[in-house]
């Protein structure tokens, strides 16, 4: 996919002034004319910080062929530049190891597309504290057989490429003697578990109902969930990548504070998610 540099637009179509900075959440200050002579005043600092996301599908991240970008990261990145007065942007990226490649590479600021915080990725990347929660599951046809894991012994199992839940399940495989099927876009592997060719998909609940009701999909989740997830944005683990965290956990914490973290959640994902982080699963801090 062509990469596309373009400005943070929300889905109040939110338009945030582009300004002169440059991107690694550098800053700097301009002059302001003054009625008085040296007065010495500034201008406020200004700040670029270049967000990374696939920006293939709601309610994650979506870029319209417009430029139009929308969904949870769209709505909280606009809440973010227009509490900070930063300019924000967006790189749309392939997949997932793109994202955070150009991230680690320092050609973005920030990884989002509403990333599980995994003990892989915290290995080499820091994050932010949560935003919301998910849990990941295991679907089957409404009409299946299956009921439990063990009476998916010896089935074959679909997962997306680079979620969370690929870990777990490629884990459990050997002990239930599963053939892991792994697709690079959920859509694919939703659709292959409808027409039988894998027997069950594990995914989040939310990625799960999005799908169903864009897809026109009907599925059954085992009682037996997997584990849950806290949500949140990846940075460089570098004393830039830290110091940028650490200012976006402030704003984070107000948004969380008033309410507006779960209002975009709740409009997104149908119901509200922040009341699912849990310090039971993994965090920024572990």
């Amino acid at each position: 996919m062509k990469k596309k540099l373009i400005a943070v637009t929300a889905a109040s179509a939110l338009a945030l002034t582009m300004l002169s900075a440059c991107g690694g959440g550098s800053a700097s200050t301009t002059p302001v004319p003054d009625a008085g002579e040296d007065s010495g005043q500034v201008a406020e600092e200004t700040r670029t910080v270049i967000v990374g996301t696939v920006g293939n599908g709601l309610p994650y991240s979506l870029i319209d062929a417009d430029g139009t970008w929308t969904g949870i990261e769209a709505d909280l990145w606009a809440e973010v530049g227009e509490r900070t007065g930063w300019t924000i942007e967006v790189k749309q990226l392939g997949d997932l190891a793109s994202v955070f490649g150009e991230m680690e590479s320092g050609r973005t600021d920030v990884a989002a597309n509403c990333y599980a915080i995994t003990e892989a990725r915290l290995e080499s990347y820091v994050a932010s504290d949560p935003i919301y929660a998910d849990a990941q599951v295991i679907i089957v046809k409404p009409d299946s057989p299956y009921q439990t894991l063990e009476d998916l012994r010896g089935c074959s199992i679909g997962v997306t490429s680079g979620q969370a839940c690929q870990t777990t399940i490629e884990e459990m495989a050997p002990d239930y003697d599963w053939t892991v099927v792994t697709y690079e876009d959920s859509s694919a592997g939703f659709q292959d578990c409808d027409l039988g060719r894998v027997d069950a998909y594990a995914n989040t609940v939310s990625n799960i109902l999005q799908a169903q009701e864009a897809q026109g999909l009907e599925f059954r989740q085992l009682d037996e969930q997997l584990f849950g997830n806290n949500v949140g944005w990846w940075f460089a683990d570098t004393e830039e990548g830290i110091a940028l965290r650490d200012e976006i956990n402030e704003v984070l914490a107000e948004m969380q504070a008033d309410g507006t973290v779960s209002e975009i959640v709740t409009k997104y994902m149908g119901e509200d998610m922040t009341t699912l982080i849990s310090d039971q699963w993994l965090t920024a801090t572990h």
